[in-house]
């Protein structure tokens, strides 16, 4: 009851973002509470009986009767908006297609970036943490193919195949979905602070974590669900026996999508999961044709699979990176300089750098100084 003696009700966003915020919720609890809709309105009437029928404590009752699931969610709409980012429900026209139909799917999304149409067209690519260099080149390789033409490319933002997965969509000048495993304001891992403003730029770092969340190792498997559900397929790179990737493989086939695998040595540390994939039925893959074939008919006519050819190698519509690379010439140039003389941001001119640096059209000397390849 309000300070009237009136029942006094909860916007929906306010309960889905406050349940799904509540330790020990999970997305299957979560659905699980919101299916039973009379108890749920007694509850936030204040029913001390309704709390003990859905197994809640009485401590989320008292928020509750306080009227704390308003105050909180403003205050985590304000947290998401400094970062720039958005709060998207379960049902809304924003919410990805593809992730309505999986099991438990995310009652809420924090976002930064956009999700486009063209999204829909996904192939996820995950891997070991620990990866070595041929894995690192492989995923580069093959994501910066996919995106090329035109798949957007969902990993996790973790060291190791994922970072490359990233970086290689990028450098294919497509587009990159990345899902988290903490809160969109958690900085992890630091190293990729300079990616997550290009993945950003081309596409969006999402979360079902509340803001502030550590990236401590159960919400990862968690994560992975939402990979694999961005995705028509998941590829796996390098996996352990006991990686974290053959999780969202795992999910992958339980949601109805392709799973893809490159083999490797079999003396090759990374190599168990992977080929233990393949004996188990996922597709080998060798290159760029074995995904694409696996493709629906009518997503290759889309795709219109070709040899990507531009001269200059910088991806049309981006006149801003061909503009950079204008300024680099033959003797090495300052960042510092470069950023005078672009007249952007710092920001900006650190990713369109590791862009085409990605791309094979400039290196990096020491002290960060740049030339042409």
């Amino acid at each position: 009851m309000d300070g009237t003696g009136r029942q006094r009700t909860v916007d929906k966003r306010a309960l889905y973002v406050t349940l799904n915020a509540m330790t020990g919720i999970t997305p299957r609890r979560f659905w699980q509470i919101v299916e039973q809709k009379a108890v749920l309105r007694a509850l936030w009437a204040g029913s001390r009986e309704a709390a003990e029928a859905l197994n809640l404590t009485p401590a989320l009752l008292r928020r509750v009767q306080r009227g704390e699931p308003e105050r909180f969610l403003e205050a985590e709409e304000a947290r998401v908006r400094e970062v720039q980012g958005r709060i998207i429900l379960h049902g809304e026209p924003d919410y990805p297609r593809e992730l309505m139909p999986i099991a438990d799917p995310p009652p809420v999304l924090y976002m930064v970036g956009e999700f486009r149409k063209e999204d829909r067209l996904a192939m996820a690519i995950v891997g070991s943490r620990a990866a070595s260099t041929q894995g690192r080149l492989i995923a580069e390789r093959i994501a910066s193919q996919l995106a090329a033409q035109g798949l957007t490319i969902v990993s996790g933002l973790a060291m190791g195949i994922d970072t490359w997965a990233h970086r290689g969509a990028v450098a294919g000048g497509g587009r990159t979905l990345a899902v988290l495993g903490c809160g969109l304001d958690y900085p992890y891992p630091k190293h990729n602070r300079e990616l997550r403003c290009e993945i950003v730029r081309r596409g969006a770092i999402i979360s079902e974590f509340r803001m502030g969340t550590r990236p401590v190792p159960m919400n990862f498997p968690r994560r992975n669900r939402v990979i694999s559900g961005l995705a028509m397929g998941t590829l796996v790179v390098e996996a352990a026996e006991k990686s974290g990737s053959l999780i969202t493989a795992r999910y992958a086939l339980e949601q109805g999508r392709d799973v893809f695998a490159i083999p490797r040595n079999i003396d090759a540390a990374n190599s168990s999961g992977v080929n233990a994939l393949i004996q188990q039925g996922a597709k080998l893959v060798q290159g760029l044709d074995d995904i694409v074939e696996e493709l629906p008919a009518a997503v290759r006519q889309y795709l219109a699979v070709k040899e990507k050819g531009a001269a200059s190698g910088v991806p049309d519509g981006d006149p801003e990176a061909a503009t950079l690379l204008e300024l680099i010439e033959g003797e090495p140039i300052h960042i510092d300089e470069l950023t005078r003389k672009a007249t952007m941001a710092p920001a900006t001119i650190s990713s369109l750098l590791m862009k085409l640096e990605l791309q094979g059209l400039i290196r990096q000397l020491p002290g960060k100084h740049f030339t042409r390849r």
